[in-house]
């Protein structure tokens, strides 16, 4: 429920907010996340429920911030129209990239937001009730690019409040009251009415 405290641990761990107590194990190992970019060196990315994008920009420039490719000391656009290709065409995201962002719908531009992420190749993928701004087919869609993420090994933490979803999709379910930790356990074991 609101308030629970997932939007805190996610931006802990994206290292967006430091953590008050507790600590962080990644793979075993604690450590200290300091900031976004100790984040993504760390191979954590993050899907944010509202988007954190330049809507007067173009959707290639959208899709590399801050790590465009270059050749002869300037920006390519070849490289990251051919690096980003074959992410939006599973996406299932045909458009022009470089038309600005601001002339796609809210849903093509919250793919776009997931497509930037993973084009950074993260081993953990959070994901902020990613179809929000989603139709059903679009829905489907970030399902199946989410079931091969799954197949490769990249770890998801999906916070969603549609049980029905998180039941298609998920491993484990872990229920958060008040910033604790009330329950995990794996889906097979927990049913729609006991959560």
């Amino acid at each position: 429920e609101n308030g629970a405290g997932k939007s805190t641990l996610m931006k802990v761990l994206a290292g967006a907010v430091k953590p008050e107590t507790g600590r962080i194990l990644l793979d075993g190992e604690e450590v200290t996340i300091a900031d976004p970019n100790a984040a993504r060196q760390r191979g954590i990315g993050i899907v944010y429920q509202e988007l954190s994008l330049f809507p007067e920009r173009s959707v290639l420039a959208n899709l590399f911030v801050n790590r465009e490719p270059t050749r002869r000391g300037l920006i390519s656009l070849s490289d990251m129209e051919a690096q980003s290709h074959d992410m939006l065409g599973q996406l299932g995201l045909h458009v022009d990239v470089r038309q600005p962002l601001s002339r796609l719908t809210i849903g093509e531009q919250q793919l776009v937001e997931l497509c930037r992420v993973l084009l950074e190749n993260p081993r953990l993928l959070i994901l902020d009730e990613p179809n929000s701004a989603l139709n059903k087919r679009e829905t489907e869609r970030l399902f199946a690019v989410l079931e091969g993420l799954r197949r490769r090994g990249i770890t998801m933490l999906y916070v969603s409040h549609r049980l029905e979803e998180v039941f298609a999709i998920t491993d484990r379910i872990t229920i958060t009251r008040n910033g604790r930790d009330v329950v995990t356990k794996p889906t097979s074991d927990l049913s729609i009415p006991q959560v």
